[in-house]
């Protein structure tokens, strides 16, 4: 817990250090594919303009303490897809993470201090990592009824760039990697795409199980902090600070086990500490959503200022997760809401809620 606070306060501000030595950092533009393996370096401010896109076979590696923006245009925010086959190795330490913000931000210029706060959100888009690991059903109909199942990133086409279709995830590789992210702040995002439908902070889709995914806070995004579209990946130390949705989300029969998770909500825009989805847009398909978390520590919002919404936990779906060792506390609603689909799973010790305290 005592890394996960460090990671907190870093989100929140609390370091000078870093922002002081990137002051006078190059900036370098990227946009549109990279479809060669590439580094980003810590010498250097990077810009990201639109959509891009690691491609397949490429490895996008990033230095130790570096700074990335995203640019806040109305269609061409920016935002970062690592495509199937392709991998991120985006390892900061803790006392140099790598920094995913706005260009909003004034971190890394010669002023110190980030310029911006818990309700600056959706000033550029996200990270979304798409993997080849299996869905247990697809929005799109096409990828619904394919073997195996693929879908496509919600609320985008079904775009091909040098012949790949670079918003497509699934598959049946559910050892697939994704690459390695350790010590990553990402801030200030989830710009919309479309009504209803926005980037999260982090989206793990279809992401495999030898992908490694730790230390990683996502703070004050317009969406959900993390949300998992089926896949396997395992992840530990994970921060989801005063976002505007979900502090944790899964869809599509995700299955991984996880340990040491913090969230926390502000009184305005916000909504439940989980929302757990077995499948979309049919029930009741394989794999079963199933996972674990171990260690968590929830916090809502209480119900001051009206605010009298927001669970700790929604269940719906044929979801079937299991929690151990954790707190949840000021939630304005009630602690769990289960669907009816869902207790299923209870009366068959699936989805197991034990040794937790809430209040």
């Amino acid at each position: 817990m005592k890394k996960t606070l460090q990671l907190l306060g870093k989100a929140l501000g609390l370091s000078a250090l870093l922002a002081a030595s990137q002051a006078g950092a190059d900036v370098v533009n990227i946009s549109g594919s990279i479809t060669a393996s590439t580094t980003w370096y810590a010498t250097n401010t990077y810009t990201l303009t639109g959509k891009v896109y690691v491609q397949s076979g490429a490895n996008l590696t990033i230095e130790p303490g570096t700074i990335i923006k995203g640019t806040n245009d109305t269609t061409l925010f920016g935002s970062l897809f690592i495509c199937q086959g392709a991998k991120i190795f985006a390892q900061g330490t803790p006392d140099r993470p790598i920094i995913f913000t706005s260009t909003a931000d004034n971190i890394g210029t010669a002023n110190p201090w980030p310029n911006l706060g818990i309700y600056d959100r959706g000033l550029w888009g996200g990270i979304v990592l798409l993997g080849n690991s299996s869905v247990n059903s697809a929005v799109d109909a096409t990828g619904n009824g394919s073997s195996p199942k693929y879908d496509i990133y919600e609320g985008l086409p079904d775009t091909v760039i040098n012949g790949q279709n670079v918003h497509r995830f699934g598959g049946n590789n559910d050892a697939d990697s994704s690459g390695v992210m350790r010590y990553v702040s990402i801030r200030h995002g989830g710009k919309r795409l479309e009504s209803n439908k926005e980037i999260n902070g982090l989206s793990f889709c279809g992401v495999g199980s030898s992908s490694v995914m730790e230390f990683i806070e996502a703070y004050a995004i317009a969406d959900d902090g993390f949300e998992w579209f089926g896949g396997t990946v395992n992840t530990r130390y994970l921060v989801s600070a005063f976002n505007d949705d979900e502090a944790f989300d899964t869809d599509q029969g995700y299955r991984g086990t996880n340990q040491f998770w913090f969230g926390i909500q502000e009184h305005g825009a916000k909504d439940g500490g989980f929302e757990i989805d077995g499948d979309a847009p049919v029930t009741g398909v394989a794999p079963t959503s199933v996972w674990k978390l171990w260690n968590a520590t929830i916090l809502g919002s209480g119900s001051a200022n009206g605010q009298q919404a927001g669970n700790a936990f929604v269940i719906r779906e044929f979801a079937s997760p299991s929690f151990f060792n954790s707190v949840f506390s000021d939630f304005a609603r009630r602690g769990l809401s289960i669907d009816a689909n869902s207790t299923t799973h209870i009366a068959g010790g699936g989805l197991d809620i034990a040794n937790n305290i809430f209040f």
